[in-house]
């Protein structure tokens, strides 16, 4: 039996000498292929790769697992004299737990494992434990230091893991191995932060993936045209996303769920058909880069110029150089819908989006109107504008942007609407 984990062992004969925790295998097995060898627990870590060995028979004093729910528990060797402090996976640490449990009570089970408890000890246990070394050579129980690591990269179809990935993983890579499909088996990965599944054939995402606290994902160069972006819906990958790669996916439209993407800095969606940009995106008010190269938009948003960019990349589009097809808008000063008054729905949501009163905890309100607040264009005097025309390339736009990549003698047009006949007019 072994257990992926961290520990930290502190003796208790020595004043201040605890140390930090350390990424560790932690196994139970007979201390070597003697027959009247005892049972002992090993520990493993990436600084000391032959072990540490403890006997477990008549050598536990106590186990602590008041904080077993929260995957932490503490035991107390008599020789040495350490505390060896656990951190894993809940579940592992519970199956760890009740092998321990049957060596050290010889398979009784009226222990409680759920409190501080003193362990009785017989002299054997009468369980089948594989030797923890052969000769001088680790077993193959512990041969594979390697899973301590926290970093992953598949570039070959042949390295890929037939029996699943380290719960360690911090950082993962697939790329280019012609991959179809989401491996669910990654969605066990609590501890990954940074996962690149790029250069594959991928053309869907399964909503559990929003349920990973990733700060970086990159999907760029799979079959994403079709995909559902429910799992931006999730709020785990809604507060930790830092960088989005969607580059390279046959997209026909920037996904309007990036917009709930609150601590998003860096997008980049390069080599798509992406024609028209959602006005929500403003929302985004950590992002800093954006890239839209090679794609098919022949103007932006006019909330554009609310973003605080340290580069934008609209390189390769079809930005126009003049605005021959800007519609003369004094013609549409006496449309009537700039005249009917506003309807209550209306009227609330207006006085909530420019008042900044907080309205996107759980619960407060239902979720089709949610989306609707937050997708609403805003005209230039930060009013909604949820039933108004939008103009196609009306006027031209200054972004507030430090870096700012276009293709020669382009003008950066932006499209706009407006909540009223006062607000129209102060384009002329």
């Amino acid at each position: 039996m072994k257990l992926i984990c961290e520990t930290c062992t502190i003796n208790r004969s020595v004043p201040g000498g605890k140390r930090a925790f350390l990424k560790t295998i932690l196994a139970i097995g007979k201390g070597s292929e003697r027959k009247g060898d005892e049972t002992k627990i090993m520990l493993i870590t990436t600084s000391n790769k032959s072990g540490t060995k403890y006997n477990a028979l008549n050598n536990i004093s106590k186990i602590f697992t008041r904080f077993l729910d929260e995957g932490k528990v503490t035991i107390s060797f008599n020789t040495p004299a350490h505390d060896v402090q656990i951190k894993s996976d809940k579940v592992q640490l519970m199956a760890f737990l009740k092998v321990l449990k049957l060596v050290l009570t010889g398979g009784s089970q009226s222990a409680n494992p759920s409190q501080c408890i003193t362990v009785p000890c017989p002299t054997s246990a009468p369980l089948r434990l594989p030797c923890l070394t052969v000769g001088k050579k680790k077993s193959s129980i512990l041969d594979s230091p390697s899973v301590l690591s926290t970093k992953c990269v598949i570039a070959n179809r042949k390295d890929y893991p037939t029996k699943g990935f380290s719960r360690l993983l911090v950082t993962l890579q697939i790329s280019d191995i012609k991959l179809t499909r989401f491996d669910s088996k990654i969605l066990l990965l609590q501890k990954l932060r940074n996962l690149s599944l790029s250069k594959n054939c991928i053309r869907t995402l399964p909503r559990a993936l929003g349920q990973l606290r990733l700060s970086e994902l990159d999907i760029s160069g799979n079959n994403l045209a079709d995909c559902s972006w429910e799992w931006l819906l999730e709020s785990n990958i809604q507060s930790s996303l830092v960088l989005l790669n969607i580059s390279d996916n046959g997209l026909p439209f920037l996904p309007i769920n990036v917009i709930h993407a609150s601590q998003l800095e860096v997008l980049q969606a390069d080599n798509n058909h992406i024609r028209k940009l959602p006005f929500a995106l403003c929302n985004l008010s950590r992002m800093r880069i954006l890239s839209l190269a090679s794609n098919c938009i022949d103007a932006v948003p006019e909330s554009f110029s609310r973003l605080r960019l340290d580069r934008i990349d609209l390189s390769g589009n079809e930005l126009y150089s003049q605005g021959a097809t800007v519609p003369d808008l004094r013609l549409n000063t006496s449309n009537t819908q700039h005249r009917q008054p506003s309807s209550l729905f209306e009227i609330a949501a207006h006085t909530v989006i420019f008042k900044k009163i907080p309205y996107t905890l759980p619960g407060k309100i239902p979720f089709t109107v949610l989306e609707l607040l937050r997708r609403a264009p805003l005209c230039s005097c930060g009013r909604p504008c949820f039933q108004s025309k939008v103009y196609l390339r009306t006027k031209v736009l200054k972004l507030n942007c430090s870096y700012m990549v276009i293709n020669s003698n382009h003008q950066l047009w932006a499209d706009c609407v407006y909540c009223s006949e006062k607000c129209l007019r102060r384009l002329y």
